[in-house]
């Protein structure tokens, strides 16, 4: 599977963003019985290991699109017992402008295996972020841990077991990978005046290989407040994405 990003081209990143979504939701993830995969097959945990990505960043103001690049290197620094005595990981994010630049401290969140999740706390926000056993088309409340976010639904792509090529100069192809996707509340995502998504592609034994964020405003609000679409053209709006580009050993 080839995820190709054009941001001029609303119509193709709509069409690879369509989300499947389950029949019924599960009411968090602790409720099931299930046979959980280890967690090192998509999100593998290993104190002194690190992933590196680079990111592509774009905003629009009225029609102007302003780019930035820059890397993030996401490294797990520490292994501790939660107040539960559950196994935690603690991360450490790094910045940097070009692989020439030295890294800068930017952020830390916490990543724990739980037996049929794996779950991220940032900001003191625990969101579940994969599920066990990954099925395609299965969903899951994002923010089942915690009320202090209104919750929305995360959803396994049809994708699931299939490979996945990365995007950029640099591709890399991965084997068996899981593709998560968010879904989006209409006033988000209506697919003719916003558009809105959020994905993460995760590969067997490599971990999130490849995120998209974006939201996008394709209209402009005349004298009268009236919403005069601009097909084609993004007025307003944020697309970042993060490919991996490095991994292995601090």
């Amino acid at each position: 599977m080839i995820l190709r990003f054009r941001y001029s081209k609303l119509s193709q990143a709509a069409a690879a963003l369509t989300i499947l979504i389950g029949a019924s939701l599960l009411n968090g993830c602790r409720n099931e019985t299930v046979t959980p995969n280890p967690a090192d097959d998509y999100y593998p945990l290993t104190v002194g290991t690190y992933r590196a990505y680079a990111v592509s960043d774009t905003t629009w103001s009225k029609g102007v699109a302003t780019a930035s690049n820059y890397q993030l290197r996401e490294a797990i620094t520490q292994q501790y017992a939660d107040a539960a005595g559950q196994p935690a990981y603690r991360i450490l994010r790094a910045r940097r402008a070009n692989s020439a630049a030295a890294w800068v401290d930017d952020s830390v969140y916490v990543v724990q295996p739980l037996p049929q999740s794996i779950t991220l706390t940032r900001d003191n926000v625990r969101s579940i972020e994969l599920i066990y056993p990954i099925v395609a088309g299965k969903t899951w409340r994002k923010y089942s841990f915690t009320t202090t976010r209104a919750d929305s639904v995360r959803v396994f792509d049809p994708s699931v077991g299939k490979p996945f090529t990365t995007p950029g100069p640099a591709p890399k192809t991965y084997d068996r990978t899981a593709t998560v996707r968010d879904v989006q509340p209409v006033a988000l995502n209506d697919g003719l005046y916003r558009q809105a998504g959020y994905l993460q592609v995760f590969a067997q034994n490599a971990g999130a290989v490849a995120r998209r964020r974006y939201y996008y405003e394709t209209f402009i609000t005349l004298p009268n407040q009236a919403q005069q679409l601009t097909p084609g053209v993004i007025q307003q709006g944020r697309s970042r994405l993060e490919v991996l580009i490095d991994s292995g050993k601090l």
